[in-house]
């Protein structure tokens, strides 16, 4: 960037410079072309008085026509170097010897004036009087043309100088484009996709070194520190998530180990003594409550494990199920109902169902913290609002959002519950998680009425 402007700063300082002498030369040219006029003057005035002495045959103008005539002798004299340079020594020694013979045969003249012998002196006088008006008029005309050179070519240099300040122009907006404007493009870009959860690093010249590739490295390497504290945030999302339904869980897990303990106990006690279906049955039913609590804890293991991002196409309603399984039990403790309809075909999406789940059980402990005291908690699944888009609506019966806070719910540290009560994380995990998956949640509240959140999700291939 430096060296271009250090470029435009020369193109500058170059064309101010051949206008600066352009215009100098122009002003020595017209100052010169001034006292080409003067000479022509008094040499008009010398051959109006030789008109009149020759007309009128008055002799007082022969002293008029000799102090004219050592005017216009020391006008060109005193300009004979630029005479020379624009006519050329041969012209300007005809010029001379003009002037010279036209002083001699006015001097002879003089000496014959009121002789009638003067007539043959008279159109010798006339002759030379006529080659000096013609010199003259050569070497205005010389001069003009000079002139208008001069002109044309202050005239041509701003073209040829636009024409390279054109192409110069082009050529540094296409080493600004390929050097600056596409690479931070890609900067664009990448922010852009960090905004919606993919951390993708900016591609970088490995031959380059200057400001914009620093930046773009820098820029990398932010993201990449991002992602890792992406992925720890919602590790630890996940902790508090256990954290919170942790009793539903162990409620949950209490009862077919209860069951468990009891047939173990029927079979020491009376095995022996059982018939054989009987006996079977228990065993049947011993394995019934062994997959229950397996089935409980491979849940939560598949809930809690860092698994890198793997995107398949799976039935959204089994995901939302499963997400149901793990907060069941802390909606019975919580005396909260759950409401869940299917509103036309649900067909199945591209995500990732560790960190979708995530985003939902997220929503789901929001909706059981806004509602201590019990309550309802819809879910609705269905077709979104354009073609190719499924919909999943969670609503609750909770406190609600006040209206000039429902913009910022999203926001990292962003919480309405009291200080020490949640990190503000929750949501805006959520709101990244699922605009990672091309998607899109909103959020509507009615203070004191409840909350509704809207996920809708592509049913086509992940939007990278």
């Amino acid at each position: 960037m430096i060296g271009i402007l250090i470029i435009c700063l020369l193109f500058i300082s170059v064309s101010v410079l051949f206008s600066w002498k352009n215009i100098f030369d122009l002003k020595e040219k017209v100052t010169l072309i001034e006292s080409f006029d003067d000479l022509r003057g008094n040499l008009l005035e010398l051959r109006r008085q030789e008109k009149n002495y020759f007309l009128a045959k008055d002799l007082s103008s022969l002293d008029k026509m000799m102090f004219f005539l050592s005017q216009t002798e020391a006008e060109f004299n005193a300009l004979k170097s630029q005479i020379k340079k624009i006519m050329g020594s041969d012209k300007y020694k005809l010029y001379k010897v003009a002037f010279i013979n036209y002083k001699r045969v006015l001097a002879e003249n003089t000496g014959k004036a009121g002789n009638s012998s003067a007539a043959n002196g008279d159109e010798e006088l006339r002759a030379y009087g006529k080659a000096l008006n013609d010199y003259t008029d050569q070497l205005i005309a010389a001069k003009r043309k000079n002139i208008e050179r001069t002109l044309n070519h202050m005239l041509a240099i701003p073209i040829l100088f636009s024409a390279i300040f054109l192409v110069s122009f082009i050529i540094i907006l296409r080493i600004t484009k390929k050097d600056v404007l596409e690479p931070l493009l890609l900067l664009k870009e990448a922010s852009e996709k960090i905004a919606k959860g993919t951390f993708e690093p900016v591609r970088i010249s490995v031959d380059r070194c200057d400001e914009i590739s620093n930046c773009l490295t820098a820029f990398n390497k932010m993201a990449h520190e991002i992602e890792t504290h992406q992925a720890q945030l919602l590790q630890s999302r996940k902790m508090a998530s256990i954290g919170t339904f942790t009793s539903g869980i162990a409620h949950e897990l209490n009862n077919p180990i209860n069951n468990i303990s009891l047939i173990v106990d029927s079979l020491l006690e009376d095995g022996d003594t059982l018939p054989d279906e009987e006996r079977k049955s228990l065993y049947n039913d011993l394995m019934v409550q062994a997959d229950r609590s397996s089935d409980i804890v491979r849940s939560l293991l598949d809930f809690s494990r860092t698994d890198h991002e793997h995107l398949e196409k799976i039935p959204l309603e089994d995901l939302v199920d499963k997400t149901i399984r793990l907060v069941k039990n802390e909606l019975q403790l919580q005396h909260i109902k759950l409401v869940k309809e299917k509103r036309g075909e649900i067909l199945p999406v591209w995500i990732d169902k560790n960190r979708l789940q995530q985003a939902l059980l997220n929503i789901l402990i929001n909706a059981i913290q806004a509602m201590p005291d019990g309550g309802n908690l819809g879910i609705s699944m269905g077709p979104g609002d354009v073609e190719g888009e499924m919909r999943i609506d969670i609503s609750d019966t909770g406190k609600g959002i006040p209206a000039d806070q429902i913009d910022l719910i999203f926001d990292p540290f962003f919480t309405t519950r009291k200080e020490g009560e949640g990190t503000g994380l929750g949501l805006s995990v959520t709101y990244g998680i699922i605009r990672k998956h091309g998607g899109r949640i909103t959020a509507q509240s009615i203070p004191g009425k409840g909350t509704c959140f809207s996920i809708f999700l592509n049913t086509g291939v992940h939007h990278e």
